[in-house]
């Protein structure tokens, strides 16, 4: 029977080992899975993490001990498929940062002119290099009436 249960535990272990992550360090930062929550109607988008939490300790290879960030110890201890690993998002972008962004964006964008004729265009809107019209007005495209029938009726 011992010998069964041996094997037993071999065979597990090699089954999961790829989904065995590394172990919790001290001072890691992790996430706390909030079990009351599974039995409780209406909750459905309530956070199920708490945290970030900083691992002191693993217990004998069991259970983690904690503190919160401030370093309150924790009462509870928790399992490690009750905790997951928390990752750090990169740091807001301040005033500053953007500052310093559009300033080095002026830089290159000052220095860029238009070489094109095309665009060139004098107050009677025709193009100047070949003196056609580049552009209409709107009554000429759509007739007098246009902005009469683009307004709107109440009533």
């Amino acid at each position: 029977l011992y010998q069964a249960r041996k094997q037993s535990v071999k065979y597990w272990d090699q089954r999961l080992a790829h989904r065995r992550r590394a172990p919790l360090k001290p001072g890691d930062l992790v996430l706390v899975y909030n079990k009351s929550l599974e039995n409780q109607w209406g909750l459905l988008f309530k956070n199920r993490w708490n945290g970030p939490y900083r691992v002191i300790h693993q217990i004998n290879n069991g259970p983690y001990e904690l503190k919160e960030l401030d370093g309150t110890r924790l009462s509870r201890r928790y399992t490690a498929n009750h905790i997951k690993r928390y990752y750090v998002r990169a740091a807001p972008i301040t005033e500053e940062d953007k500052e310093e962004d559009e300033e080095g964006t002026h830089e290159h964008t000052g220095s860029i002119s238009s070489t094109s004729n095309e665009d060139e265009v004098d107050e009677e809107g025709t193009n100047k290099d070949t003196g056609s019209s580049s552009s209409t007005s709107n009554s000429e495209e759509y007739g007098e009436d246009f902005g009469e029938q683009s307004e709107f009726r109440t009533g």
